[in-house]
Formats: structure tokens, sequence, C-alpha cells
């Protein structure tokens, strides 16, 4: 099956953005079918040059809205 996109966020802290992405895919577990869960994963983002930087986050535990709302919460506040 194919990755599902769920939701995705641009966020800033300062001067700095982040590009967070949420999808359902398929686990890597060797069962067939393999199992499906909520992956997330944050990059660096340059806003002007609309170009992915380096990956700077990921989870991949709990609901899809839970894990993608704690990460850009994280990014927002933090910055990381």
């Amino acid at each position: 099956m194919n990755d599902k996109r769920l939701l995705k966020t641009y966020v800033w802290h300062g001067d700095d953005c982040f590009f967070v992405s949420t999808i359902e895919r398929d686990s890597s577990a060797a069962v067939d079918p393999p199992p499906r869960f909520n992956e997330t994963i944050a990059w660096e983002y340059d806003w002007d040059m609309k170009e992915l930087g380096d990956q700077v986050g990921s989870s991949g535990s709990g609901p899809a809205l839970l894990q993608h709302w704690e990460m850009v919460q994280s990014f927002f506040l933090t910055g990381k």
C-alpha cells in the first residue's frame, strides 16, 4: 500500500522555518501484510528557496494528530 499524507505544517521559531509532515505508511516488519503506522518527520526549511534542509526530528509513536501537534509545538516554542 502507498504512503498516505495526513498532515503537514510549516512552523516558525524566530527566523527559522521548519516543515513537519505526518504520513501513514507500511511498517518494515517482515510480515504479510505489514502493519500500518503513523510517522512524523521534521526538516529545516528555506522558505525563500522552497527547499528542505536537514532532517531535524522524527516520531513514530501514537496517534497522527498527537504526534504532529507535539512536534509542531516543540519547534514553535523552542526551535528544536
